[in-house]
Order: C-alpha cells, then sequence, then structure tokens
C-alpha cells in the first residue's frame, strides 16, 4: 500500500484543488498496524457560488471495505450538518442512533459528493484488469444537505495512458455522468476532469 512515496508507511498525504470553482481539499491518511485506514479531511471552497466547508473521517478495513463515516458540512445555504455512518464491511449500515439503515443494506462503497477520494474505494477493493467492468450500489452523501441514498454506478478499467498511468472510466448509472479517471500506484485520482486537480503528492 502506498508504493512508491519517499513517506513513512503509517502516514500519507494528499491536496486536490478544484477546477470549476476555487477550492482545495487536504486529506490526511494513517495506516495502523492492523491495516485500518482512516482518512481526515478538510475542505474549503466555494459550491454554486457560495462558501461551503467540510470535514469528515473515513474509516476502511484492509479490503477498502467502509467501516464509518463521520461528515460535518458548513453551508450559507444548509448552516452545519452532521452525518454519522457506521458499516460492517459486508452490506450492513447503521445511523448515529444504531438503528439500521434499510436503504442502504448491500452497499460497501461510500461516495461523497464532492470528494475524488472515495472513488479509490472500488477501484483498489476490485483491482480489475484492463477491459473489466463493475457495477455497484453505494451508500451516496449529497452536498451540502448531507442526505444518504443508495446511488449505482459503474467502474470500466480501461488501457494505460500515453504516460503509462492507470485510468478508470467512471459512470453514474443514475445521471448518466461519466469521467475518465488518471489514477497513481495506490489507486488515487490523479485528476477529475474539470473538477479535481491533485497538487500533491505531484507526479
Amino acid at each position: 500500500m502506498f508504493r512508491g512515496e519517499e513517506v513513512p508507511m503509517n502516514r500519507h498525504r494528499l491536496v486536490w484543488v478544484s477546477g470549476d470553482e476555487p477550492g482545495i481539499e487536504d486529506v490526511r491518511i494513517t495506516l495502523d498496524p492492523s491495516d485500518i485506514i482512516s482518512f481526515n479531511s478538510a475542505v474549503v471552497r466555494l459550491w454554486e457560488g457560495q462558501p461551503l466547508s467540510a470535514k469528515y473521517e473515513l474509516v476502511c478495513d484492509a479490503q477498502w471495505c467502509v467501516r464509518s463515516l463521520r461528515i460535518t458540512a458548513e453551508s450559507e445555504a444548509m448552516g452545519e450538518r452532521t452525518v454519522h455512518l457506521r458499516a460492517d464491511g459486508a452490506g450492513g449500515w447503521w445511523d448515529s442512533a444504531d438503528q439500521p439503515i434499510a436503504a442502504l443494506q448491500g452497499c460497501i462503497d461510500v461516495d461523497i459528493m464532492f470528494t475524488p477520494l472515495t472513488n479509490t474505494l472500488p477501484i483498489n477493493r476490485f483491482a480489475l484488469a484492463p477491459g473489466e467492468s463493475r457495477e455497484i450500489t453505494v451508500a451516496y452523501i449529497s452536498v451540502p444537505d448531507l442526505s444518504v441514498r443508495p446511488f449505482s454506478q459503474r467502474y470500466t478499467r480501461l488501457g494505460d495512458g500515453d504516460d503509462g498511468q492507470r485510468r478508470y472510466r467512471y459512470e453514474s448509472l443514475v445521471s448518466g455522468f461519466t469521467a475518465v479517471l488518471p489514477i497513481d500506484d495506490d489507486g488515487f485520482v490523479i485528476e477529475y476532469p474539470n473538477l479535481w486537480r491533485r497538487v500533491w503528492p505531484l507526479m
């Protein structure tokens, strides 16, 4: 995990800048001795012309399955909101009151609307060969209202680019949105066309 980086194996950092409106995301990643992966992120940006700030902590197991998510977002339109979800890594989900969330049963991954980080989860979990595709239903977190709903997607492993970077095609099976995502050796997005561009670590 985190191959090719001259950083301690238990610490990693990613920074993206947004391309549609001014903004930045700073993610710190911690890998503990049992291979539990924790992502702690801070986002500050404009969203539809209005200030938005958010913080989230996402925890995954060694198989890249979500085990918990706590996210807080603050915007002019919605004020401050917080969502806390817990998952068992096998398709079961619970809310902050420890009540099961029936609509999310069977979901393994989470997709947070404003970050390219969560694309990494299914990319690394499936490790598709070139030409392979996989359809999934994720727990989708909308921003800034932090509503949660199931959301169908498809990932397809494409051939490598001329620069040798691995590429995946992401498709929303709900809206029809499609993007080709170049990724690094650890499965993290380098660029999300017109939306996010990674500025650290540099490729």
